[in-house]
């Protein structure tokens, strides 16, 4: 009785493999590839990955392989594997470089990295790649319909890592490290003018300049600040700090004999 038992399991077992291998098998590439992008359109990123792996595999030859080459990387990064799609878009760019498909394998790798990066809480090692990806697919290919949307990319970008230097330029002040703060704003100057973080930075130094008592540097910075296009929240802040300023200066004025 056991071993009928058995017997049965493993026929089920066999019959639901052979199901499952089924599903994801056709007969031609042209099939193949319909049924993929179907399934990627219908967010099914796994089935659309074993259709695209599977069609790779069936006919290597096929007039279609470098599709489905640039699908298998669509369906990784579809399913947020960002390191495997890197992978595959890379091997399409090696295994058939003059692809119609290159251009686009060459930004959806700086568009991996751009999805995988993280906040200005975290290591910015992703960011660094994005930019890398970005600025290397417009070097190679600059009348791709993608430049502008790379473009702005790297704009979003580089504002992160700016970011990341005036929240670190804050923290230092709040340590009262006032010289560290100070060098993280004027390289954000330096490294990220005509950003937002940019007019950010140079209140920073305003700041500093207030905190070690450089009164009437701080005051010119904020007056100067004052005259740009300033988001609301910045400038609320300027205007609070240029008024603790003039208290500061006025009460300096009555203190001399």
């Amino acid at each position: 009785m056991r071993r009928f038992l058995y017997i049965c399991c493993a026929c089920l077992l066999a019959l639901s493999v052979g199901c499952a291998q089924k599903k994801y098998r056709r007969l031609s590439p042209e099939v193949y590839y319909k049924d993929a992008q179907d399934a990627l359109k219908n967010k099914k990123c796994y089935d659309a990955e074993l259709l695209f792996r599977n069609m790779l595999s069936d006919f290597p030859g096929s007039h279609l392989s470098d599709e489905a080459q640039f699908g298998l990387g669509k369906a990784f990064q579809c399913q947020k594997d960002y390191v495997t799609a890197i992978f595959e878009y890379e091997r399409l760019l090696n295994e058939y470089p003059v692809s119609p498909y290159a251009a686009e394998a060459r930004f959806q790798i700086g568009e991996c990295y751009y999805q995988d990066a993280r906040d200005i809480h975290h290591d910015q090692d992703e960011t660094h790649k994005a930019i890398r990806e970005f600025a290397r697919f417009i070097e190679d290919y600059p009348q791709s319909d993608l430049v502008s949307q790379a473009e702005e990319r790297i704009k979003a970008l580089r504002n992160q890592l700016a970011q990341k230097d005036v929240m670190i330029a804050y923290d230092y002040i709040l340590w009262k490290y006032y010289t560290s703060a100070k060098l993280y704003a004027e390289g954000v100057l330096k490294e990220y003018p005509g950003t937002e973080s940019a007019l950010e930075a140079r209140f920073i130094i305003a700041q500093v300049n207030l905190k070690t008592g450089a009164l009437d540097e701080a005051l010119n910075e904020l007056t100067l600040l004052i005259g740009q296009d300033l988001p609301e929240k910045l400038k609320e802040k300027v205007i609070e700090e240029m008024e603790k300023i003039k208290k500061a200066q006025s009460k300096l004025r009555v203190e001399k004999p």
